[in-house]
């Protein structure tokens, strides 16, 4: 059982769009996998809710497209449905809901955002979303260390 599930996603050719596809990308690279497990997609699927049913914790990390460039977020997630018509609008709190129905495990969970400046075609994220990027990687890391010491100390 991972202690940690990292959940990045995101459409790495729409700009900012990508921030949680490539963050989840790099720590994929800097975290222990024996602590860590990280997920980069595109979109959320319910096959993601079996390996959330398996973490202590998850963290789900995505651009928002409401705020200032740039601003970091983060908030607690509650399972919870919500009318769906297309398997690309499946939500974070979803996700938890299936992984309790489903497998009878639902970790506590966050949402972690970076609040984006452009979504358009481009595979290149805009200045203020980069300039975020070391803290909310900073913010993630803390969070796994505070939850059992789940990265790696080089």
């Amino acid at each position: 059982m991972a202690r940690a599930l990292i959940v990045g996603f995101g459409n790495p050719l729409r700009s900012d769009d990508g921030l949680g596809w490539h963050i989840a990308q790099q720590l994929a690279r800097d975290l222990s996998p024996s602590n860590v497990e990280v997920i980069a997609t595109q979109q959320l699927t319910p096959e993601i809710s079996e390996a959330v049913s398996r973490a202590e914790q998850v963290l789900f990390v995505d651009a928002a497209n409401t705020g200032e460039p740039g601003t970091l977020q983060c908030e607690q997630l509650l399972p919870s449905a919500s009318p769906s018509r297309h398997s690309h609008d499946l939500s974070p709190a979803l996700i938890l809901m299936m992984a309790n129905e489903l497998y009878g495990c639902c970790p506590p969970a966050y949402l972690l955002t970076i609040a984006g400046d452009s979504f358009e075609a481009g595979n290149t994220m805009s200045p203020a979303v980069i300039a975020a990027i070391p803290a909310m990687i900073a913010e993630i890391k803390g969070r796994i260390d505070r939850d059992g010491k789940s990265g790696r100390s080089d």
